[in-house]
């Protein structure tokens, strides 16, 4: 298939809010199209169907299952679930991501974590099943001005956490966890549920700050990224993509303990139990004190830079023979 004319949709209310996996679609069309490509996002400035011959959904949110019914009766679908299920998914939800599944011509996983997470609540053909793994753009490695950040904010020692404010990513626990520490943590990002910002925003000292949304790829986001003393996600998923950037920024990493995270950076960062107030403290003041010291052998490396780590997926976009797992 020459010039490959993808589209790609998700469900409808996606960007009333700004969130990890919103981002991720923009930079997948921005680096599809530098792989040769034809990509456009659904809405009124896209072209009819008849003009695309795949279409790429982005999540299984029950919301967009009309429009992804419509969409697999005229055209070859491509489905990226985008899911991580922290504790059983009621039966509901269960039945939603099989009907997805079973719609679907292919399925794409970013990551065998995010497979196996799936495969223990859901069943799905397995020579439906790819992992393409997704990536960053490294641009976050270039240096910038390292005072722009701190200077905007007015910081010296700052703790960073980069992502939309929601229960599911913890913030509020890792709040209570570091309420005294004279560094303050400061959160870029949006929120959806209002009353769980507010509690955060209510338990948190007044020398933390919320910065509620920084452009990506600026030099504003990438000087907060490049000079924080530490990079925090104490999220109950894994920390995705930020977590990358941070690492490729050259700063040390406390995330959550997982599969995801052995999987992409090994013994390269500070793991944490999420739950536990006393994991995050302990684990945050150790970096800080320049007492927990991790390897540097360079995991992340292109399989996860932009726009190469997308090759495996442009090869299922286009149609052609993929290397399975």
């Amino acid at each position: 298939m020459s010039d490959p004319r993808i589209l790609i949709t998700t469900y409808p209310d996606a960007f009333l809010y700004r969130g990890g996996g919103e981002l991720e679609i923009m930079e997948l069309a921005n680096n599809l199209r530098l792989l040769g490509f034809r990509v456009e996002l659904y809405g009124p400035n896209s072209q009819p169907l008849s003009f695309y011959d795949t279409v790429l959904h982005f999540s299984i949110v029950q919301s967009g299952m009309e429009l992804f019914r419509k969409l697999k009766s005229a055209k070859r679908t491509v489905l990226v679930p985008n899911v991580w299920w922290i504790e059983r998914p009621s039966d509901h939800d269960r039945a939603n991501a099989e009907e997805f599944f079973r719609l679907a011509d292919q399925i794409v996983f970013k990551s065998t974590a995010e497979l196996e997470n799936v495969r223990q609540y859901v069943a799905f053909p397995e020579a439906k099943a790819i992992i393409c793994p997704w990536g960053v753009d490294r641009c976050y490695a270039e240096p910038v001005d390292r005072e722009l950040f701190k200077k905007q904010h007015d910081l010296d020692q700052y703790i960073l956490w980069l992502g939309i404010i929601e229960e599911r990513k913890n913030q509020l626990t890792a709040i209570h966890a570091l309420r005294d520490s004279k560094i303050p943590l400061v959160f870029v990002g949006d929120y959806r549920d209002r009353r769980y910002y507010e509690a955060c925003r209510r338990s948190a000292p007044a020398h933390f700050k919320f910065i509620p949304h920084i452009q990506p790829k600026s030099e504003m986001l990438r000087s907060a990224l490049q000079n924080c003393d530490v990079y925090l996600e104490a999220s109950l998923e894994p920390a995705g993509m930020s977590a990358m950037e941070a690492y490729i920024a050259g700063r040390p990493l406390v995330i959550s303990e997982g599969a995801w995270t052995t999987e992409h950076f090994g013994d390269e960062v500070t793991v944490i139990d999420p739950r536990s107030e006393a994991s995050i403290s302990s684990a945050v003041m150790d970096v800080l004190a320049g007492t927990s010291k991790r390897p540097r052998t360079g995991r992340v490396n292109l399989r996860n830079l932009l726009p190469e780590s997308l090759e495996p997926l442009g090869r299922v976009l286009a149609g052609a023979p993929v290397m399975r797992r």
